[in-house]
């Protein structure tokens, strides 16, 4: 029976991402699922720390090859989030899935068995006239400047950075998706058991809503909590496998 992995919001190669204290733990799941999701803002481009978007870029390419190469049995599948959505990046993600049959990656989300992943940024932010599922890649990427980068450094200190996750209360999300499903008419309703999502960094799970369950895997930003979770897309079971 079909098992997998996913987890969001690592925002690897940002100064507040303490990602690196869950690869062990993605790399031993990996080697037991059939999938693994990274479901959006792996990497940062905005407040990457490296010199550039472009070798931060590179740098995650080089990272996502090797988490593929090391699980050649498991499918990896890579959704975008809104800091690591760039046309640049993903012409090299076309070239890193033509190479390693275990790779594909999505731009707005996946639907595996009666399970959807997604970012959830699309969603949760645009207004009804835009499409919610469909994402229109920027030509450019910003890095953020020293100033930015020292503003966030003060909303860590101070624990402000929480407060944005709160807005989005799982009722609120929750409804906000289904609102999404119907409106576009897309099929991905149909069947559909069980959402994963990021984005909010207001990690949840198991939240029952209109037929719907719903998870949130949070973040491993500095002060937020990040779940990895285990996920069995055929008969819908779902358990944390790590929180930190």
């Amino acid at each position: 029976m079909d098992h997998g992995y996913v987890i969001s919001d690592l925002h690897l190669f940002a100064k507040r991402s303490i990602a690196d204290n869950h690869l062990d733990a993605m790399r031993t799941a990996a080697n037991q699922a059939d999938f693994f999701v990274l479901n959006g803002d792996i990497f940062d481009f905005r407040w990457t720390t490296l010199e550039t978007a472009e070798s931060t870029a590179h740098a995650a390419l080089a990272w996502l090859e090797d988490f593929v190469r090391r699980h050649p049995n498991c499918r990896i599948f890579y959704v975008l989030g809104n800091h690591d959505s760039w046309e640049f990046f993903t012409e090299h993600l076309d070239a890193l899935a033509k190479r390693m049959p275990n790779f594909q990656w999505h731009p707005s989300h996946v639907r595996i068995g009666t399970s959807l992943f997604l970012h959830g940024d699309l969603p949760l932010g645009l207004k009804r006239r835009r499409k919610a599922f469909h994402r229109q890649l920027p030509q450019t990427s910003r890095t953020r400047g020293r100033f930015l980068h020292a503003c966030y450094d003060a909303l860590i200190f101070t624990r402000l950075h929480r407060l944005p996750g709160r807005w989005y209360w799982r009722r609120r999300c929750a409804r906000r998706f289904l609102r999404a499903l119907k409106r576009e008419k897309n099929g991905l309703r149909d069947g559909l058991r069980d959402v994963y999502f990021g984005h909010t960094h207001n990690v949840f799970c198991d939240y029952h809503y209109r037929g719907v369950m719903f998870h949130n895997t949070g973040s491993t930003i500095q002060g937020l909590e990040g779940n990895l979770l285990r996920v069995r897309s055929r008969n819908n079971e779902t358990e944390t496998a790590t929180s930190k």
